[in-house]
């Protein structure tokens, strides 16, 4: 009724070779499976960071080229800006620009405005790096803030916060003037389907 286990059984046993694949294949399954979805997470996230570098070159660009930024240009370059991370939400996109002059050596906020960021406060002080103003001169610095929260939520399971800066020297004038006529709002148009 009950076989002994002898040598001979035993060695006859690590000899057979049915069902070995099946076996395999079911130990390293759930491995491939999560490599697979975490390469999925990581290419979405991968997108979405593209993104971010591609809008903040773009609201940095579509400043520096105008000699003054008036509320209606500046709502016009949020929300080209913004269209940039479809089909993303939009309205998760948090942007500052900036114009960024040198007072003898000091780099210091010309004017700020902020969608989602807060704005910087006229002839504060800020960090950049050395040798972006040019003596006499300013630029524009663009500023984008996304929080990614994954679509499948197996290998990225908190908000990963994708942030950018751009530095860009005016093209037209030294300085790009902003002219506020208090109409600016950040409002956020979705684009219809």
């Amino acid at each position: 009724m009950f076989k002994r286990y002898s040598p001979r059984n035993i060695r006859g046993l690590l000899r057979a070779k049915d069902g070995i694949s099946a076996v395999e294949f079911a130990l390293i399954a759930p491995l491939m499976m999560l490599i697979y979805f975490a390469c999925i997470e990581l290419s979405l996230m991968m997108v979405l960071d593209r993104k971010v570098t591609t809008s903040t070159a773009t609201l940095g660009d579509l400043t520096a080229r105008a000699a003054v930024v008036t509320d209606d240009d500046l709502d016009d370059i949020f929300q080209a800006t913004r269209m940039i991370f479809q089909p993303n939400d939009v309205k998760v996109a948090r942007m500052r620009i900036s114009s960024i002059y040198d007072d003898d050596g000091v780099n210091k906020v010309a004017w700020s405005d902020g969608c989602g960021l807060s704005s910087y406060p006229e002839d504060q002080s800020v960090t950049i790096p050395n040798g972006l103003v040019p003596s006499g001169g300013s630029i524009i610095m663009a500023e984008i803030e996304y929080d990614y929260n994954s679509v499948l939520g197996y290998f990225f399971t908190t908000t990963q916060t994708l942030t950018d800066e751009f530095y860009l020297r005016p093209r037209r004038v030294d300085f790009v003037d902003r002219l506020r006529n208090g109409t600016y709002g950040c409002a956020v148009t979705t684009p219809a389907p």
